[in-house]
């Protein structure tokens, strides 16, 4: 493997990575897989493949709200393959300092751009937070507005399945903030990702 090329490598990684959900939500009683356990389950692969990854993060704020922005960067000589995950911070969480709003949002975004990266499926079950708050009707008329904006031509079937997957009021607003980006660019001629 180690002579291979970096897409190579990565579908290697995709196909063999192992990531169980080994964490339990005492709240909603359901299993979840954290970025410690990606990791994991990573490491021997990155090991045989001679890859490496890295992860940054960036802060973006849009109108009041804060986002943390984490790309998962995978690498081979030269050559690198990416992808981002986004996470809202909450304005207060009741037992957290600011400190820990922002350290847990990092993680929540850090996770789901090693989710895409390595085409880790987390959309049977939200994360280890309390998901009181569902998608609002609001939220899903922006979504189909976004949807029909000439961006997604030839591929509303993928956005619908990813949309699917978002189950919270704050997946579906970075969600949102993705898609609205992605409007953006291609408005200014740039060839938008699902």
């Amino acid at each position: 493997m180690k002579n291979s090329t970096l897409q190579e490598c990565l579908n290697y990684i995709q196909v063999n990575l192992k990531a169980p959900k080994n964490m339990t939500n005492n709240f909603g009683g359901y299993k979840y897989r954290n970025l410690e356990g990606i990791f994991e389950g990573l490491k021997p692969l990155l090991e045989k493949t001679g890859c490496t990854i890295t992860i940054n993060d960036h802060i973006e704020c849009i109108g009041d709200r804060h986002y943390i922005v984490a790309t998962a960067s995978l690498r081979k000589g030269d050559d690198v393959i990416s992808c981002q995950g986004w996470a809202r911070e909450a304005l207060e969480k009741k037992g957290m300092d600011v400190s820990q709003i922002s350290g847990s949002s990092s993680s929540y975004a850090r996770k789901y751009a090693c989710n895409g990266l390595f085409a880790i499926d987390d959309v049977a079950d939200a994360d280890s937070m309390d998901n009181t708050y569902t998608i609002t009707k609001g939220q899903k008329a922006r979504y189909q507005e976004l949807l029909n904006s000439g961006a997604y031509e030839g591929k509303k079937a993928d956005v619908n399945k990813w949309w699917k997957g978002l189950t919270t009021k704050e997946q579906a607003d970075a969600g949102l903030l993705h898609m609205e980006n992605n409007v953006s660019k291609y408005k200014k001629g740039v060839v938008n990702e699902v």
